[in-house]
């Protein structure tokens, strides 16, 4: 039992100046969300110590990352200034992320979002909490999206992503350019809502008109993700 502490002891201590990323997937534009019941939070065991790591999520709320062997790369831009189109790989060792590619045709409209920050801001590590959390000392989360999956074995699989603001070609979110439909995730990092609720149960229309009634604020602009110059309505 003592070493086995010790081991304990010793993987948090590694981690404390380490800097740690840490992942976020939820439903994004699908359109599957609804089918979405919970998001998924991963941080490699490699930066962990392999312990679950507590610290908040895209939207300051506190959660528990789960390390599951993943790695993410490609997220700058080059010298061409062409948008990136990132690589994610996560193992499928269970067969858990074959289920989620049959469930949710291979992720795609899903997002990932990344928050990076160090191990001395966690909340916790296995358990035992950092007297030095913070949750606003991380670096500002970027979300990007699951453009196509490049391969899947029973070892892992290997997604493309895709920023929010490639749009050539309409690849993601893989949707029309609607007038009076946004495919933002309700208050998700894109439409950014933080209002109190409109409605019982609290959801929102996607209307231009819905948008109007949480962000109608006289000269300030709308957190709309719908084209209203087009023709094309829903």
């Amino acid at each position: 039992m003592a070493n086995n502490a010790a081991i304990r002891n010793e993987s948090r201590s590694l981690s404390q100046d380490s800097p740690i990323t840490l992942y976020q997937i939820a439903s994004g534009s699908s359109p599957l969300a609804s089918q979405w019941t919970s998001d998924l939070y991963l941080v490699s065991p490699e930066q962990s110590g392999g312990s679950p790591v507590q610290y908040v999520n895209r939207n300051d709320q506190l959660v528990t990352y789960q390390p599951v062997p993943i790695q993410a790369g490609g997220f700058f831009i080059s010298g061409s200034n062409q948008l990136p189109t990132p690589k994610l790989q996560i193992s499928n060792i269970d067969g858990q992320m074959t289920l989620y590619n049959f469930q949710f045709e291979d992720l795609i409209g899903f997002s990932l979002t990344r928050i990076r920050t160090y191990g001395k801001y966690l909340r916790s590590i296995d358990g035992v909490n950092n007297s030095g959390y913070d949750p606003n000392a991380h670096f500002t989360p970027d979300t990007w999206y699951f453009q196509r999956k490049v391969e899947e074995s029973t070892l892992g699989v290997t997604y493309e992503l895709t920023s929010v603001f490639d749009l050539e070609g309409l690849k993601l979110p893989k949707r029309r350019l609607y007038s009076n439909y946004c495919p933002f995730e309700y208050r998700g990092p894109e439409c950014n809502y933080s209002g109190p609720a409109r409605s019982n149960p609290d959801v929102c229309p996607k209307s231009l008109e819905a948008c109007q009634a949480r962000f109608g604020v006289q000269g300030q602009p709308l957190r709309f993700g719908g084209f209203p110059a087009t023709t094309d309505r829903r």
